[in-house]
């Protein structure tokens, strides 16, 4: 199998750039991973937890290359990750956290907060994530699960599914999929010409986000 991945993140009109993205490929073992993270501006050091947390993921994979891939390894590398985050600093920080992990033929998708995964198969969207929001008691939207200074609740949602020729898998912070502009998004990750795809989304988001902006397309061929 190969894998083919296009990326970016960019600060967009917001004064400094809190997305963070990781990759690890091991191509010796057929394996690769793919972490998004969008640190919370509510919050301090947003820049340094998503930094923090996506490197620490992908370093799991590297240090612990006898482990195939399964749910009990990202969560095992979620809970180190949240020793060594909450070691960092006594103040609070936040992040979302999503990600890819590939071996062979199976991708494990993994989410905690609102930074979104999608997985595209023959020019239609099989698979989204569901994002871990609440309201407020005066109704404002808020993270209901993500990497907190001190709070236990970063388990991420773990989908497991066969992948197969052709597919895509499109992970992306909310200044993208909330730019306001989902339609015209969501038509370029269909579209059949889809090597294009990610600069056409980023062009679009650019555009008309009002925060950090950042995804990665990944294409998976046999």
């Amino acid at each position: 199998m190969k894998i083919y991945h296009a990326l970016f993140s960019e600060c967009g009109p917001r004064r400094k750039n809190e997305d963070y993205i990781a990759v690890r490929e091991m191509p010796e073992l057929g394996r690769s991973v793919f972490v998004l993270c969008d640190g919370m501006g509510g919050h301090n050091l947003g820049e340094v937890a998503g930094k923090l947390v996506a490197e620490h993921i992908c370093d799991y994979w590297t240090k612990n290359p006898e482990r195939l891939d399964s749910e009990k390894k990202i969560i095992d590398a979620c809970d180190e990750t949240m020793i060594a985050y909450n070691n960092k600093s006594r103040i609070e920080m936040g992040t979302t956290m999503a990600m890819a992990a590939i071996e062979g033929n199976k991708a494990l998708l993994a989410h905690c907060g609102d930074s979104r995964i999608y997985l595209i198969r023959n020019q239609e969207i099989i698979y989204q994530s569901t994002d871990h929001v609440t309201l407020s008691p005066e109704g404002w939207p808020v993270i209901s699960r993500a990497f907190f200074t001190g709070r236990n609740h970063y388990t991420p949602d773990i989908q497991e599914i066969e992948i197969k020729a052709g597919d895509m898998i499109f992970i992306c912070s909310d200044g993208v999929y909330n730019c306001g502009k989902w339609n015209e998004i969501k038509a370029a990750l269909l579209d059949e010409n889809s090597f294009d795809s990610l600069d056409k989304i980023k062009k679009i988001a650019e555009r008309n986000t009002n925060d950090n902006y950042s995804a990665i397309l990944i294409h998976l061929q046999f």
